[in-house]
């Protein structure tokens, strides 16, 4: 059976402006079976997901332009997207996250291993949407 014969896991979106961390984290999530699309910034964030539904979305918080925390707030703020499963992926401290968007359902810190992502993505995939 080839890789495109089996059935993915869940569709994934990740976001992040450095393109090695684009390939770190598409490469272990296929390696656990998910389907994932990477973007470099979101504006291609919003523009995918407005093409497409996504199970859940990986947001890089600190990039330029549209940043991950106004990123999250545009995905909350749209019907489509609401209720979306989100997951910030950042070097900055969580409490410094929350303070400004606190509506996320998973805190990844980077950097993280493929397992601790391959984790919160199962998780995230799993248990039911809180708010």
């Amino acid at each position: 059976m080839h890789a495109l014969d089996t059935p993915s896991r869940g569709r994934v979106l990740t976001v992040d402006d450095s393109a090695e961390m684009r390939v770190l984290v598409t490469a272990s999530l296929e390696a656990l079976g998910y389907s994932v699309e990477a973007v470099d910034s979101g504006y291609a964030a919003l523009e995918a997901t407005r093409l497409e539904n996504f199970d859940a979305v990986i947001l890089d918080v600190d990039m330029p332009g549209m940043d991950g925390l106004t990123l999250g707030l545009a995905l909350r703020g749209d019907p489509k997207t609401c209720s979306s499963r989100i997951a910030m992926h950042t070097s900055m401290d969580e409490a410094v996250v929350r303070s400004i968007f606190d509506d996320y359902d998973a805190f990844l810190p980077k950097p993280c291993g493929a397992q601790m992502l391959g984790e919160c993505i199962e998780r995230l995939l799993r248990e039911p949407r809180l708010r």
